[in-house]
């Protein structure tokens, strides 16, 4: 019983004071002692013209919208162009992009292939040794009836010629 009374009570008094007066008063005067309001008023005329001159040059930017480059792409819908220009105007930097990538795709591939043959030019020079090796003329008529008719044929023959000095 004295719990719920002393909460009681200290409801009671939070509520009774409330919370006093946070707004300045009413019956404040307002001072226009040497032409203070005045003054307020000449500024918010001058912010008034500020304003005003703002919105003029945001009128001319906005007008010239049209003539700046939105992003990497020119996207213009008139195109004035005038003197020498390389890769200028609407799909410019994408032909340069593409371009780029054939390159580097054909540069890729070419060393990749470059790899594969100085490869194959050694398998081919080690079994050409090999064959010399064993010294043997029924394998190398073998191997000679083998390419025989073929593109590789002069090839082999090289190989094989070389190796048997």
């Amino acid at each position: 019983m004295r719990l719920f009374l002393a909460a009681l009570a200290v409801t009671f008094m939070l509520a009774l004071p409330g919370c006093g007066n946070l707004s300045p008063r009413q019956e404040q005067e307002i001072d226009n002692q040497d032409g203070r309001i005045g003054e307020i008023e000449n500024l918010a005329n001058s912010n008034k013209l500020e304003l005003g001159t703002l919105q003029t040059q945001a009128e001319i930017t906005d007008s010239e919208l049209d003539k700046i480059q939105h992003g990497m792409l020119n996207v213009q819908t008139t195109n004035e162009n005038s003197g020498v220009q390389i890769l200028s105007g609407p799909g410019g930097i994408v032909i340069a992009i593409v371009t780029v990538c054939g390159l580097i795709v054909l540069l890729s591939s070419t060393v990749h292939y470059r790899g594969e043959s100085k490869k194959y030019e050694k398998t081919a020079d080690v079994l050409a040794q090999r064959i010399v090796d064993w010294e043997d003329p029924e394998l190398e008529n073998d191997v000679f009836q083998a390419v025989m008719n073929t593109d590789i044929e002069d090839r082999v023959l090289k190989l094989i010629k070389r190796h048997q000095v």
